[in-house]
């Protein structure tokens, strides 16, 4: 565990985890190692059953904010009821009540998206709701080739059909202008009060949207084996440092 900010004293904010809390995740890389075959992740041991226990107490509530389809989600995630999911970076969202709510798109994006889809092999190919991705981990001798080809197509389509272009580990996605991991935690910001402590685990490049919301308010944390250039306020590697983290914030909500 390592501290990127001075300014931040975390005994403070595991003091007023004592309180109420709001527990913000991403999944692949954060919770999940990442893997070639994308529906075969699993959460790291023991992350479901530090979950439990923190729900248990009744001070925290844990949300997976994720570009993953919501179904995807779910189906990886299994039962976990009292945790609130958000997929294809906010574009839906799964309340623990089990109302699900998502955004409806201009029939012109879903054109553009299907343009780009069709300019890509399925097996490299992810289609989501909201987004098509380009994936190239285990396949990374092909990286440059597929960069050559399909980026610079996309990018074109981004700009007929107001669809943006992002870098993200592993790959590249086209998806809706304005929306965003950043944008979801802009909403929940707004869903809780202002004194409470909350905290921000992420690991790739679109979780930097998240922590530029963020700010101030909270625990910016940056989760992955090398540590980068970021927001972040402080960096685990998982899943050891992980774990201990998130033990440490089920001992505050447990007092």
């Amino acid at each position: 565990m390592k501290e990127l900010n001075g300014n931040v004293n975390l005994k403070s904010f595991f003091e007023k985890v004592k309180q109420r809390s709001l527990l913000l995740l991403d999944f692949d890389g954060t919770l999940a190692p990442f893997v070639t075959e994308r529906m075969d992740a699993k959460v790291y041991p023991g992350i479901r059953e530090h979950f439990i226990a923190l729900l248990q107490t009744g001070k925290t509530r844990i949300v997976i904010i994720s570009g993953r389809a919501l179904k995807d989600l779910e189906k990886i995630l299994g039962d976990l009821p009292q945790v609130e999911l958000w997929g294809s970076h906010g574009l839906e969202r799964k309340q623990v009540n089990g109302n699900i709510s998502n955004i409806v798109l201009n029939p012109r994006l879903l054109e553009g998206l299907a343009k780009a889809k069709d300019l890509v092999k399925a097996e490299d190919c992810e289609c989501k709701p909201y987004s098509v991705a380009l994936h190239w981990r285990g396949k990374e001798s092909k990286k440059e080739e597929l960069l050559e080809t399909i980026e610079k197509k996309w990018t074109e389509i981004g700009k007929e059909y107001d669809l943006e272009l992002h870098h993200f580990d592993g790959g590249l996605e086209l998806r809706p202008r304005g929306y965003s991991k950043g944008d979801v935690v802009h909403h929940l910001l707004k869903e809780e009060p202002s004194d409470i402590a909350i905290a921000y685990l992420g690991d790739d490049m679109t979780d930097e949207d998240a922590f530029k919301v963020l700010g101030k308010r909270g625990l910016k944390v940056l989760v992955r084996e090398q540590l980068r250039p970021t927001l972040a306020d402080l960096h685990l590697i998982p899943p050891k440092e992980l774990l201990a983290f998130l033990d440490r914030w089920k001992g505050g909500s447990n007092e």
